[in-house]
Formats: structure tokens, sequence, C-alpha cells
């Protein structure tokens, strides 16, 4: 059967691209969404890869990857008749998502107020490059330039050559869009108190920002960070993450810090053992040895000469002996897998979490299973993408919008609108770095009260990363934690401790969510387990996040993003063809989970309010990302083929990447369509020999030339400059921002996008805003990321109802602490 969660909501789809993804999210959780394509298909069927490379608009793989379980009508919005068809599925409709052009909309009379005249629910998301507002909103754009837009481009790749983006399936879009599916169901919810829809507006640009804390350090004096392939370049200390070994390459987190240390003990011992680390390598103190560094008391030469040793290390082991070791020895490591890897891992097979369907010829296609497991509603079982137009004579045009009948059913609206739309939402967070609580920190935007449950002993881990305001090495004085915890109150709780339970327990009597993300089976272990909590409260959600789930066999694996990124096969398309994997930047899938995450627990309280009761999430960030990677899957599924590196070169654009622009490091991202390239060829001084009508595959064929001379053009000017000229002939560019050039962007500020917001510690802290913006009930972040135990007396006077006397004994009991 097929979820059941949103049952009752209706979407329509009207992206042309990878933006498909939002509707997917909503229909794999049940909603019915309803693809209104042009006469000709949307551009997603004219797209490859196809089945046997044989073009045919019904077996596009990137169509079918994002539109399963949708249904497909036609209209020509460009005719009177077109807009009246959508126009009658708005009337019935209670949300609808686009990736058209800014002001495209406008133009066919499609506005989000004439739509809202049809419907005054209709929530109406907007994905686009760079946002809706601002004065670049109307720029071309693309995946590479929202990308170099974002910092996360200048952060990903090799020292010695360009920024690369992940080669393949465009990743900001397929961020903003899952953004835009979580947006939405938080405008939806609203909507039932208040019967009124709005216009969210989602940009792919700024959806990838908050994988780039680090943009934030110009604005509070830290260092930045230097791009170092597959690792962390910090105050020009080199931390490699990637390295080759005997039989392909592996992610290795040697970190250092209190939540690091433990793990690399452990590696040198292994080292050790086999005679690789010396003395001085085995008495580094590897919780403190950064700090040292960073404050000049110690040459980085010891860090330095610690990742030779693990390189040498690891060049001696085949990626089955080091899998092995990271359960064995339990340090953080694994395989870079290759896409087709994917295909026969066993921990997914056991997990059933891929999807059989069977082809013509006797052969069958492996389609991404569940984006997260449910307690409650089984998925469906078999994907099915939807014919053009196969259902034009069936959709019925009668219905009513949800929102609308929910507020008639209350005898109007319960809500003036003035309210955010998750107020009195209550949530307690015990998980911690960032996946989970870059989710959580976007329910406190949306009005939330959200408890962060830590402790002194057991601090979340990101309060121990850079960047620090003013390079000062302090528990809240962390950016990174300021970003993915703004807005929320601190508990801190000694969970240790027999007498934190009851503390724990009326919690969870208070919360409707409560989140982990400690080791698979912990939570049950502690008594802390969804059974446990939902004795005490049948109506909790309760949400797990781990790297590969709360079962299977590889489920126990310890770790951070980087290796669920290497798993899910990032790395090895990440970078250039005469070259090792280049990236992507970071914990990658820390990046990717967050919006998957929003839109389960959204849909896992609408399915609360009409069952009375809660349920329990297993959220996997490696099966998650697997959707992010979801048309090279079936690729390899069905032609045999693996997406290779390819540096920034993209299969429909020519020219497509990154040139050198005026000043040190500094870039610029040009994409050109086929209709902009005599443009283009005029503006870097490319007119002989017939360039102008050079068509894509004589481009392809002459890319040196071309290369040169963009390069030769762009070097002239700063990336600023370049990108504004060529703008002002309609292609495709923008400048590569760093962390400085993300400070300066004309379009990031106009937008608001870094914020100055009360903190405690530092009496302000800079951080982002929201990465969705609505048009009604816009997000607020009131507060900066909180410190530790700052909110002990609130929560326990406020939210749970202790007197003074109860605090002291739990004071006294060191409990609080």
């Amino acid at each position: 059967m097929k979820f059941e969660m949103l049952q009752h909501y209706r979407v329509l789809d009207l992206c042309e691209g990878i933006s498909q993804f939002g509707g997917y999210l909503l229909a794999s959780l049940g909603a019915e969404v309803i693809a209104v394509e042009p006469p000709g298909g949307v551009d997603s069927r004219h797209a490859g890869p196809f089945v046997d490379d044989e073009p045919n608009p019904e077996r596009s793989l990137a169509h079918w990857a994002y539109n399963q379980g949708k249904q497909s009508v036609t209209a020509d919005l460009t005719t009177d008749e077109g807009r009246q068809r959508l126009l009658d599925l708005v009337r019935g409709a209670d949300a609808l998502i686009e990736d058209a052009p800014v002001g495209h909309m406008a133009s066919l009379g499609l506005a989000y107020d004439e739509l809202a005249a049809v419907n005054p629910a209709i929530v109406h998301a907007s994905v686009t490059p760079y946002g809706s507002t601002g004065p670049r909103s109307t720029w071309a754009g693309s995946d590479l330039t929202a990308v170099a837009g974002s910092g996360f481009l200048h952060a990903s790749g090799d020292k010695d050559r360009a920024p690369v983006r992940v080669s393949g399936v465009p990743q900001s879009f397929l961020q903003a869009a899952g953004d835009a599916a979580a947006a939405t169901l938080i405008a939806l919810r609203e909507a039932q108190r208040s019967g009124l829809g709005q216009h969210v507006d989602i940009s792919a640009m700024e959806s990838m920002t908050h994988g780039q804390p680090q943009n934030l350090s110009p604005r509070v004096n830290a260092n930045p960070v230097d791009r170092l392939a597959g690792g962390l370049s910090l105050g020009g200390v080199d931390v490699p993450m990637l390295f080759p070994c005997a039989d392909g390459n592996t992610i290795c987190v040697a970190l250092m810090g209190a939540a690091f240390a433990p793990f690399t003990e452990r590696l040198v011992a292994w080292e050790a053992e086999e005679g690789f680390a010396d003395e001085e390598i085995q008495a580094v103190d590897w919780e403190t040895v950064a700090a040292e560094v960073l404050s000049g008391q110690r040459s980085p030469e010891i860090i330095a000469k610690s990742f030779m040793t693990h390189a040498r290390f690891m060049a001696t082991k085949t990626t089955d002996e080091l899998w092995a070791a990271a359960f064995e020895r339990n340090i953080l490591i694994t395989p870079s897998a290759l896409v087709s890897d994917l295909l026969t891992n066993p921990h997914f097979a056991d997990r059933d979490f891929w999807r059989e369907v069977e082809l013509d010829g006797g052969r069958s296609a492996r389609f991404c299973g569940p984006l997260v497991h449910f307690s409650a509603d089984a998925p469906e079982r078999t994907p099915v993408v939807p014919t053009l137009g196969g259902d034009n004579d069936s959709v019925n045009l009668e219905r009513r919008p949800h929102a609308a009948a929910t507020v008639a059913a209350n005898d109007g609206p319960s809500s003036d609108g003035s309210e955010l739309p998750l107020a009195g939402l209550k949530v307690v967070e015990f998980s911690w770095v960032i996946a989970t609580p870059s989710a959580v920190r976007i329910l406190a935007d949306y009005g939330a009260t959200v408890v962060k449950v830590e402790t002194e002993g057991r601090p979340d881990t990101m309060r121990t990363v850079n960047p620090f305001v003013d390079e000062e090495a302090h528990p809240d004085n962390s950016v990174g934690y300021g970003v993915y915890n703004a807005g929320k109150r601190s508990l801190s709780l000694d969970l240790s401790k027999p007498e934190s339970r009851q503390v724990v327990e009326d919690l969870i009597r208070w919360a409707d969510i409560t989140t982990e993300s400690w080791a698979p089976g912990a939570a049950a272990r502690m008594g802390f387990g969804y059974d446990d909590f939902s004795a005490i409260n049948p109506q909790i959600i309760m949400l797990s996040s781990s790297l590969l789930g709360q079962s299977g066999p590889y489920s126990s694996l310890a770790g951070y993003g980087f290796m669920a990124a290497a798993i899910a096969g990032f790395y090895e398309i990440t970078g250039w063809p005469d070259r090792g994997p280049a990236g992507p930047y970071g914990p990658y899938t820390d990046f990717l989970a967050p919006r998957v995450i929003v839109a389960s627990l959204m849909a896992a309280l609408e399915r609360r309010d009409r069952t009375g009761t809660g349920c329990y999430i297993d959220i996997s960030q490696t099966e998650a990302a697997l959707h992010y990677l979801a048309p090279a899957i079936l690729d390899a599924s069905i032609n045999g083929r693996d997406p290779q590196r390819c540096g920034n070169e993209d299969p429909h654009m020519s020219p497509h990447g990154v040139y050198p622009s005026a000043g040190d490091d500094q870039w610029v991202a040009i994409a050109c369509t086929d209709d902009r390239w005599p443009a283009l060829a005029g503006a870097v001084g490319l007119n002989g020999n017939g360039a102008a009508g050079w068509n894509q595959p004589a481009r392809r064929e002459r890319s040196g030339e071309i290369d040169d001379a963009i390069s030769a053009w762009t070097s002239e000017r700063s990336n600023v400059e370049a990108a504004k000229a060529l703008q002002a002939h309609g292609i495709d560019a923008y400048p590569v921002n760093n962390s400085q050039g993300c400070c300066d962007d004309e379009q990031l500020t106009a937008r608001e996008h870094h914020i100055n917001v009360p903190q405690s510690h530092r009496g302000t802290m800079w951080t982002q805003n929201c990465r969705t913006r609505m048009s009604r009930t816009p997000p607020v972040v009131r507060r900066g990321g909180p410190c530790l135990g700052e909110d002990n007396f609130e929560v326990l006077t406020e939210f749970l109802g202790y007197d003074a006397d109860r605090i002291a004994d739990l004071a006294a009991a060191e409990v609080l602490g």
C-alpha cells in the first residue's frame, strides 16, 4: 500500500527539471501529486540518460527518478484553454510547486496573487536559482552558478585547479526542491488554522549555503576554510580525509578534538602495531593538538607528519581490510564506493531499500526505495512513473482543498495568520552535530519551541568545531553550532545520572516530537527508546538519525557524514578524470538529510492529528542521500554505466566551467546554453572561423580553444565584473564566492541571508537566516545558538512546572551540568 500520511493533500507539480524531487518527496509520503506538463512533456522527459541510450520521453531515467507515484495531465499554459485548465486544478489543490524563471508565471497571468484569487488556501512554492526577490533574482541561473554563489563550490576541489562541483546530478536544485517540499508542508499546517495559503520562496543558492557556516568567518574574525580535495584546510593546517588504498580510495576521519580523539588514537595504535606510527605520533594528544597548533604553541608539522603516516598506512590495505577494521577496531573509516557498488551492497538489500521494476527483454531496474522508515503505514512496493497526459481524463476537478475544508469544519479560522506556522509545536532534541539539528533549526525558525538536551561532559560536537568568533575556542563561541542551533533553548542534563530519568520522562510528556542521533540501539539500551517514550506519551513522534539506519548488518558503524558520502558514492563522482576524487566538501550527507527529516516530521504530525497516535521514524543518512543520485543509480542499474568524474563539464551545456578571474584564487562560473553561445562568443572575442555558428558538438571538439579564450577574457576582470558583463547578454554566469564573497554578495545581502542576533556569550552572534521564505508568515530567528545550560530554569519551571526545591535537588545531585 502507499503511505497515507499526506493522503488528504493534492499538490500540483509544474517543475520542468530536477526540482521535481520536491513533488516526488511529497508523493512518497502519500500526497496526491499531479504533474502538469506541456503537450510535449516537461524538459526532464527529453534529458538523458535514457534506457539503452535511445531518446524517448517515456524512457528518460532523469524523469523516472523523480516522478514515481505522480499523475500526469497536460496543459498548454500559453493558451487561454491551458491556463483555465490549470486554474481549474488550482481550485481543488492544496499546493503548487514550480521552478519557472522569476517573472514567468506572472507573464502567463499565473502569479501567486492570481492563483490565490481562485483558491485563497493555495500554497505556492517557487524554486529559482537565486530567489524570487533581490537584485540578481532575474539573472540567468543553473546548478553550476547557484552552487558557485553559495560558497560550496569554492571549497570543493584541488588547491591547484579550479573549484569543482559534484558531477552528473544537479545538487543545488535537489536540495532546494527538498526545502520546497518541507516548507510547503509547514505552510499547509498553518493554512489549516488560518484558511489562507501563501507564497514560499526557495533559492537554490541559499539552500546550498547551509552547509557552509564558514561563510561567516569574515564577519567574526575567524580563519576561512581553504580548498583541499577530500578534506579540510583551516588556518593553513591541512586535514585530509580521502586516501588512496590498495584497491581504491577510502575516507578516514582522523580528526582532532574531544569528539574525534578516541577514534584517532585507535587508528594510531593500529598503525603502531604494524610499524607505521613512530613514538612522536603515538605521543600526540589528539584532543588538544589542533588548538595548540592554531594558537602557535606547536608546529603544524606534527599534523602534516601524522597524515603522511595515515596515507602510507592506508596504501597497504585493501578496502575490505579497512571496512572490517571500522567495526573491529571502532575507527572512523569506510571505502569510497562506486555507484554500481551500491546495487550489490548487502546492507541496503537487508533493509529492503531497492524497488525492483521489470522492464522489457527480461531486465529489471532498481529504483531507490523509502526516504525514511516509519513504524506506521507501509511504502508502496512498485514505483509507477506516469505516461505523458495519462491522467487527463481521470483527475477529479470537484475536489475541495483540505485547508478550506478544515477551517470550515472548525467554524472559521482559528488564527488570524499572525502566529508563526509551528507556534505551539514542542520539540525535545537529543541529536547533535549537523543533520538533525539543522532540520530542527528549521522548525524553530517557524515557531516551534525546541529544547536541546546536552551536558558539559558530552556537549554537541559542533561546539568544538571551527570557525570560532575571534578564534576563541569556547563551547559557546562556535559559529557552526550557532548556525545549526539558533532559536533553540539549552537544557544541560547529565543522562548518566539516574535522577535525570524523571526529567526526561517529563520532557517527553510535554513534547510533540523528540529526535536523537546516538549510535543505533543506544536509546533503547538507555531506556529512552520509542517503546519507552510512547508508553509515557502515546502521541510522541520520535526520529532517530544515523549513518546507515537502525537495522541491517552495518548499522553499528559510528561516524559522520564524510563516511556516509563515501558509502553513497559522492566522492568517486566529484573531481577530474585524470585525478582521484576531489570532494565534495564537508560531511556531505549531513547537508542532504535535513529537508527529508523536516518533511517526514511534518507528515508524521499530519498522521498524528488524524489518528491520535505518534510513530517512530528511522532515517539513514546514506539512504536519504542515495535519492540525490537517483538518475545515476538507474543508469548503472539499467545501462550498466558508472558515472565518471568529469570536472565541471555538463552533458547538456558547453562551455560549462569555472574560469580564473583577477585576483588570487578568484573564479567565475559560466554555463552556456545553445541559444546564448553566439553572445558568449562575441563577448569573449571569439569572432573568427564562424565561431558564433558552432553547434554543441563542434564546441566540445574545440573546448580547449574556447576555454583559453574565455579564461583570457575573465582573467582581466574581477569575478563580479565578469559575471555582470555576461549576465547583461543573458549568459548564465556567477562569481564563485569564497567566504568573503558570500559576505559581500549583493543578492545574499539584499535577502538578509546573514543576520546578527542576540546571543548570551558574545552579546550578539552572526548566523544564517532561514533557508526558505514565506510571504505571509515569514520565519523569525530571535536568538543565536544557546549557551550550554542557559535555559535550565526556564525549561524546568515554565515548561515542566518544577518548583525551586525540586530544581535545587537536581542541582545538588549534579544532574544539571
